[in-house]
């Protein structure tokens, strides 16, 4: 073994930290706890709720619009030896529903077909 000295031991500090004191939670601030965490969880739902309702409603409209357009071909009584694509605004003059880029009609054989380019990298695929 080395003879070289060791270290004296330290005397135990006192610790500079403070704890804290726990304390009890009353039924009143346990009860005012849940109602703001309940608050909290049905606003969250409701948010939810309106994102669905708002994009089910965006939908259907340019699901309505398309079949307006599909009428709108085969009024026109398409050849069956003909294919042919166009832009809906030109087989229905007027604006596009809000929310839709983009529309082409495709009449492949007399049967007609549509393609609703829509925000957010959506498409509805409508026709035979």
């Amino acid at each position: 073994m080395s003879k070289r000295a060791r270290p004296a031991p330290q005397p135990a500090r006192k610790s500079m930290v403070k704890t804290a004191e726990l304390r009890d939670i009353t039924p009143a601030e346990r009860g005012r706890a849940m109602r703001t965490f309940f608050w909290i969880l049905l606003a969250f739902v409701a948010g939810i709720g309106v994102i669905v309702a708002t994009l089910a409603v965006q939908g259907k409209a340019a699901r309505d619009y398309g079949q307006r357009v599909v009428q709108a071909v085969q009024a026109t009584k398409p050849s069956e030896n003909v294919s042919y694509a166009q832009k809906c605004t030109e087989a229905l003059p007027g604006p596009l529903p809000r929310g839709i880029l983009g529309c082409d009609v495709t009449v492949d054989r007399g049967k007609v077909s549509v393609v609703l380019q829509a925000e957010g990298d959506k498409q509805y695929r409508l026709g035979e």
